[in-house]
């Protein structure tokens, strides 16, 4: 298993997967079918979130989404109801899975931002910490998943090992407490109403004869496996130019909505990678959602991210404060073993008063919800900003975002808002890469840190918003030097050369600072007269 965040470059993609939809006006009979299909498939869907929660022993599964290993077919089969067509109640089993597994994986990545361990970075050692097993079984498996050789998991079979038990059960106590936190914000998911997935086994897409409508739709009666009916499909001409020109999914998303069949049906689009003669290098911020190396800036995080702090922030301190009350009363208990019975017991009452009120805060969620609102349209608004009037010879170049680079305090955690800039840029990459520009990701270390005239690396130079080298003078805006070195990283062939020779291993740090403190050197040679006294 890789490394949690940490991922390869991300480049353009010649294979994109997008989809289109059609619609059809079933009769009453039909729509009722229809309506039916999808309440009862809610229903499954519902039934096997409870017993896949109610079930022991799925957890590694749910944490690696693993649907086809033989203990979650086993109990797919045995959770069939009878009478019902089996590949629709696969389709059911899965898609309850999936969901189960999206929260358990949401619930370990917002773990991870808060507390980086091993627990949570690992999946494996994930579920194994839900599971409560013990220290021993844990190095063991990372051992051999290992298999002899250094990396990952054999750093967390050492740090296993290098742990007493009062340090590993300390530990487990704290992770067990974030995860009843995070738990209560990410709930057992509840379908009310879903799109159903039908595969090759349930439904047949053709094209139709006779009729003015170009597709016919014919899906298997899940109550009735020997039965099939037929709607008639309609469509943009958009859409139907897409189906005619690309090879679509062997499956499709049905949903009523409104009285109409809506379905979703999913294409793959190969391009070409365009040839490109202008490189660009962007810088994604805060004040400046991006800044690029010609000097243009667009958008602005701040008032979203004032809104995190001055609202969001302080609603979920009273949250911290309720759950590090309950910590203490719990490692008092802990370390107290000869407390009177009627003291133990008003501790206990204490932090069962605690828990409670710890569920019924609603609050801090509804002002986070609003918070990623905000974002997600500023995120939008940004990205159309660049996208307006791209080039298509244009190379955009930016840097690879690591929730390593974000470890610092929580004040400054919050001012840099790695959630915030990495989902911009994830964002900025699906734009580039579906209207068909190039661009590439390239290594972050020190780009905002080294002048672009004299080479000098030095944390010194940059102020905030303001950079002023201390060696040779140079003034500019921070973002715009920062997308300027970013734009080197794709155009310097040294830079090139360093950045690809410690791509999977460690020592880039040191090999830039070599390259940059040579590169400063070389500068000043050539203009003493230009240097800061």
């Amino acid at each position: 298993m890789a490394r949690a965040c940490r991922r390869k470059d991300s480049t353009f993609e010649t294979s994109q997967v997008k989809s289109v939809f059609l619609y059809g006006k079933p009769n009453k009979v039909k729509l009722n079918l229809l309506s039916c299909m999808q309440q009862k498939f809610c229903e499954l869907a519902n039934e096997n979130i409870r017993i896949i929660c109610k079930t022991d022993g799925l957890l590694l599964q749910l944490v690696k989404n693993d649907k086809k290993d033989s203990a979650v077919r086993k109990l797919e089969k045995q959770s069939r109801p009878a009478g019902l067509n089996s590949a629709f109640c696969q389709a059911a089993f899965d898609y309850a899975f999936t969901r189960l597994s999206n929260r358990l994986n949401t619930i370990r990545k917002d773990m991870y931002a808060e507390d980086q361990t091993i627990f949570t970075q690992s999946k494996v050692l994930f579920a194994m910490s839900l599971m409560e097993q013990p220290k021993e079984e844990m190095s063991a498996v990372m051992k051999e998943l290992a298999n002899g050789k250094t990396g990952f998991y054999k750093d967390c079979a050492d740090t296993l090992d290098s742990m007493d038990k009062d340090e590993f059960r300390f530990l487990m106590q704290e992770f067990m407490d974030s995860y009843a936190v995070h738990a209560m914000e990410y709930r057992i998911p509840h379908i009310s109403r879903a799109e159903v997935p039908l595969d090759s086994r349930l439904m047949k897409i053709e094209e139709s004869a006779n009729i003015k409508a170009p597709y016919v739709i014919s899906v298997t009666d899940p109550f009735n496996r020997n039965k099939r009916f037929a709607v008639p499909l309609n469509t943009s001409r958009h859409s139907l130019h897409k189906i005619k020109s690309n090879k679509m999914a062997g499956s499709v998303s049905v949903c009523i909505k409104n009285g109409k069949l809506h379905i979703g049906w999913a294409y793959t689009r190969s391009m070409k990678q365009p040839k490109t003669s202008v490189v660009r290098g962007v810088d994604t911020g805060i004040t400046d959602v991006f800044h690029t190396s010609d000097g243009k800036a667009i958008g602005s995080m701040k008032p979203v991210l004032d809104f995190y702090h001055n609202t969001v922030e302080p609603s979920f301190a009273g949250l911290s404060d309720l759950r590090n009350k309950k910590r203490s009363v719990s490692h008092y208990l802990r370390h107290h073993k000869d407390l009177p019975e009627d003291v133990r017991r008003s501790l206990i009452q204490k932090m069962d008063r605690l828990d409670y009120m710890m569920q019924t805060m609603d609050a801090p969620y509804r002002k986070k919800r609003r918070y990623y609102g905000m974002l997600d349209r500023e995120i939008h608004k940004s990205v159309t900003g660049y996208m307006d009037g791209l080039k298509r010879d244009t190379f955009t170049v930016i840097e690879r975002l690591d929730i390593k680079e974000f470890k610092k305090s929580r004040k400054v955690n919050g001012m840099f808002s790695c959630f915030a800039r990495g989902k911009t840029q994830e964002a900025l990459m699906k734009a580039l890469n579906w209207k068909g520009y190039d661009f590439v990701e390239v290594a972050p270390e020190f780009t905002s840190q080294v002048c672009p005239v004299c080479g000098n690396l030095d944390s010194a130079n940059r102020d905030g918003k303001r950079f002023k080298c201390i060696c040779c003078g140079h003034e500019d805006d921070a973002d715009h030097v920062g997308s300027i070195n970013i734009r080197e990283r794709a155009v310097n062939k040294d830079l090139m050369d360093i950045c690809e020779k410690h791509r999977y291993g460690n020592g880039l740090q040191n090999a830039l600072k070599d390259y940059y403190m040579e590169q400063n050197e070389i500068f000043k040679k050539q203009h003493p007269q230009g240097m800061v006294s």
